[in-house]
């Protein structure tokens, strides 16, 4: 068994939870009469994480060489999420506040936006070294 298994694993399992946790959090942050569709469009890059994920999970060998691209959509995709937090209109936060959905997004967003993607670099560092 390689070393990294147990490592591409769990990068597939956060990238799962953080893909569902993105879908749930622009759902509730979407104004009030918006359609769906505009929203979760702004979610759909993120999968390609969950992709290559999936794809090292099942063959490092091959798909190793999306390496650098992982890394540098990461570094992108954190830039971005701090724009769209630092953007949020004071209706949507007023709203988020006032129905207690934020006792479920800033937990999440410390975490999959935070934590969870400086985690995410370093296991994907360490996966490209070898070790």
């Amino acid at each position: 068994m390689e070393a990294s298994r147990p490592l591409r694993t769990a990068l597939c399992v956060y990238e799962c939870m953080r893909l569902a946790f993105l879908v749930g959090a622009f759902m509730l942050l979407q104004p009030e009469g918006a359609a769906p569709f505009p929203w979760l469009a702004l979610i759909t890059p993120g999968a390609m994480f969950l992709l290559i994920a999936l794809f090292w999970r099942l063959n490092m060998s091959r798909y190793g060489v999306y390496g650098p691209l992982y890394l540098a959509g990461k570094g992108l995709s954190v830039i971005t999420s701090m724009f769209w937090l630092f953007l949020l209109k004071s209706y949507m936060i007023r709203e988020m506040l006032f129905f207690g959905a934020a006792l479920f997004i800033v937990p999440g967003i410390v975490f999959f936006l935070i934590l969870g993607d400086m985690l995410s670099v370093w296991l994907v560092g360490k996966m490209m070294r070898g070790t």
